[in-house]
C-alpha cells in the first residue's frame, strides 16, 4: 500500500479519537459542575454569578467541535424530543400575547424555556460524540456524592447552608442541593442515567445507595420515585435475578426498619430538627394530617387549577402561575401548563413523556444488544419519572441536571437505535 494513503487513513481516524477524548472530557466536566448542584449553591450560599451564567457552558465547549465537524448541528433534526423542545419554546413566545399584565414575568418564564433548549441541545450533540460509558461512571460518582452529603447534611446539621437560611429543612439532608426535594430527585434521575453503563454487578448496589441517600432527606416526592425507578428496574430486568430478588425482599425490611426509627423518633421530639423528620414520616400514616409544606403546594395547586378553569382553552399566558400571588408556585408541572397554556399545556408535557416512553419500549424490543436494550429500559423508566416528577415539582423542565440526564440518555438512545 503506498505511504501516501497510510498517511490519509490515520489522519482520518485520529480526530475521531481526539473528538471523542475532547467530548468526553466535556461532558464528564459539565456533570461534575451542574449534577453537584454547584452554579445554585455557589451562588445562594457565596453570593457568586447567577447559575443562568452556567447554562452557556455546554455552548461554550461544543464550538470546537462543530469547527471541526459542522455537519454535527444538524444531527439530531429528526430528534422527536428535539422537537417537542422547539414546540415547547415557540409556544411558549406565543402565549407570551396573553400575559399583558405580567410582561416581565411572562419574558422571565420564557427565557428559560430557551436556556433550557439551548443547554439540551448542545450537551445531547457533546454527548452524542463522548464515551458514554466513562460519563457514566462519572454520573455514578455524583451520585454517591450526592448520597453521602445528604446523609452528612443530616447528622451535622448547618455545614452546607448557614443557620436559619431560607432554603433549608433541619433534620432533612439535601447537601449542594439545599433543597431535600431536589437533592432526593436527583438521586433517582442520576441513578436512571447511569443504571445502563455500569456492569450488571454493581446496579443491585447502586440501587441500594439510592435508596439510603433518598432516605436522608425525607422526601415524600423520592420515596415515591426511588420506588418506582426500583421496582421498574427489577421488572424490565436491568439488574440480574439474584440483585432482583434481593431487592424486592429487602423492601419490606427497609420499611419495618422506618417503622422502628419512627417510634424512637417520637420519644427524642424535643429536638427541632428531629421533630421536622417526625411531621414527615407521619405524613405516611395519616395522609390526612395537614402541615404548612402541604398547606402551601395546595393553595399554589388550587390556583393554577382555577386559572385552567377559567380559561381552558387558551390558559392565563406563559408565567402566569410564578407570579406573587402562588407564593411558591404550583409544584406540579401538569398543573402549571395548564394555567399558563390551557389543554395544550397539559398535552404539551403528556408528550414529552409518551415520546420517552414509546421510544424506550421501542428500543428495548428491537435493540441490537443487551447494552441497547438496558439504555431503551432506562429511557422508558426515566420517562415514567418525568411523569410522576411532574406531580411534585414545576421546575422540572428548569433544572439543569433534569436537562442533564435527559440529554445524555437520548443521546444514548439516538446512538442505540443507529446501531439496530
Amino acid at each position: 500500500m503506498p505511504t501516501g494513503t497510510v498517511v490519509e487513513a490515520s489522519t482520518l481516524r485520529t480526530p475521531r479519537l481526539g473528538m471523542m477524548v475532547y467530548t468526553t472530557a466535556c461532558v464528564a466536566f459539565v456533570a461534575v459542575i451542574f449534577l453537584t448542584n454547584w452554579p445554585t449553591y455557589q451562588y445562594e450560599i457565596r453570593g457568586g454569578p447567577i447559575p443562568l451564567y452556567f447554562y452557556a457552558l455546554p455552548g461554550i465547549l461544543l464550538i470546537p467541535v462543530l469547527f471541526a465537524e459542522p455537519a454535527l448541528s444538524v444531527r439530531f433534526l429528526r430528534d422527536p424530543v428535539l422537537w417537542w423542545f422547539v414546540a415547547y419554546v415557540l409556544t411558549g413566545l406565543v402565549w407570551m400575547l396573553f400575559a399583558q399584565d405580567f410582561i416581565e414575568e411572562s419574558s422571565q418564564q420564557w427565557r428559560l424555556r430557551v436556556m433550557a433548549f439551548f443547554f439540551f441541545y448542545t450537551l445531547t450533540i457533546l454527548s452524542s460524540e463522548s464515551q458514554r460509558r466513562t460519563v457514566g461512571w462519572v454520573i455514578l460518582a455524583c451520585v454517591l456524592a450526592a448520597c453521602a452529603f445528604n446523609w452528612f447534611d443530616v447528622l451535622r446539621p448547618q455545614r452546607f447552608g448557614p443557620e436559619g437560611y431560607e432554603g433549608s429543612s433541619p433534620g432533612r439532608g439535601a447537601g449542594f442541593f439545599m433543597n431535600p426535594n431536589a437533592a432526593g430527585s436527583f438521586v433517582v434521575m442520576g441513578t436512571i442515567a447511569a443504571l445502563p453503563l455500569i456492569p450488571v454487578r454493581l446496579r443491585g448496589p447502586l440501587l441500594v445507595a439510592a435508596v439510603f441517600g433518598v432516605a436522608a432527606t425525607f422526601s415524600r416526592s423520592g420515596f415515591v420515585m426511588i420506588a418506582v425507578a426500583l421496582l421498574l428496574a427489577v421488572f424490565l430486568r436491568l439488574v440480574s435475578r439474584v440483585q432482583g430478588w434481593l431487592l424486592i425482599l429487602g423492601l419490606p425490611l427497609l420499611v419495618s426498619g422506618v417503622s422502628v426509627s419512627y417510634d424512637y423518633l417520637i420519644g427524642a421530639s424535643d429536638n427541632r430538627h428531629i421533630r421536622t423528620v417526625v411531621q414527615r414520616l407521619a405524613w405516611f400514616q395519616d395522609m390526612d394530617e395537614e402541615d404548612s409544606a402541604v398547606e402551601g403546594r395546595r393553595h399554589g395547586a388550587a390556583q393554577a387549577w382555577r386559572m385552567f378553569l377559567e380559561e381552558p382553552v387558551t390558559g392565563a399566558g406563559t408565567g402566569a402561575t410564578s407570579r406573587v400571588i402562588l407564593q411558591e408556585g404550583p409544584h406540579n408541572m401538569y398543573l402549571k401548563l395548564m394555567g399558563e397554556q390551557g389543554i395544550l399545556g397539559l398535552v404539551l408535557y403528556l408528550a414529552l413523556v409518551v415520546i420517552l416512553i414509546r421510544r424506550g419500549r421501542r428500543l428495548s424490543r428491537y435493540a441490537r444488544d443487551g447494552t441497547g436494550r438496558d439504555i431503551g429500559n432506562a429511557m422508558l423508566i426515566y420517562g415514567v419519572f418525568l411523569a410522576a416528577y411532574g406531580f411534585f415539582s414545576h421546575n422540572v423542565l428548569e433544572e439543569p441536571h433534569t436537562m442533564f440526564c435527559l440529554a445524555f440518555i437520548v443521546a444514548a438512545g439516538w446512538h442505540a437505535e443507529r446501531a439496530r
